[in-house]
């Protein structure tokens, strides 16, 4: 069995539901990875987020954006205040972080863009 889990989410670029792919993964007992790909031609977007934190220091994350063709690689880090993003008791809050970042980066795309979160989107993330 993989240890890759589904985060089932819905991606609209302009009113059109487009191919989308989420995946996650524990690694350790204290860092989420976690992996949305667009594989849409003309667009092949892909966001790989990783969440570190423990109980009583921040957690830290690092934002990898590939994509489209012709764009540079960035990267980001970002520092979380523990209570509000924890990998290890509430995972549900690193993937949405991950989301927000998945809308700020094709908006600045110049796209348009919905993703719907359904409410048992998480259910693989949280069985672990």
């Amino acid at each position: 069995m993989s240890a890759w889990r589904t985060i089932a989410l819905a991606v609209e670029l302009d009113g059109d539901q487009v191919a989308s792919e989420t995946v996650c993964v524990f690694a350790g007992a204290h860092a989420l990875t976690i992996v949305t790909t667009l594989p849409q031609r003309g667009l092949a977007f892909e966001l790989t987020s990783t969440f570190v934190g423990h109980e009583d220091v921040a957690t830290h994350a690092t934002h990898l954006a590939l994509g489209p063709p012709g764009h540079r690689p960035e990267i980001s880090v970002t520092e979380y205040e523990h209570l509000s993003v924890d990998p290890v008791l509430s995972p549900r809050d690193c993937a949405y972080e991950h989301v927000a970042i998945i809308l700020e980066q094709l908006t600045q795309l110049g796209y348009e863009v919905s993703i719907q979160v359904p409410d048992d989107a998480f259910q693989e993330l949280e069985n672990r």
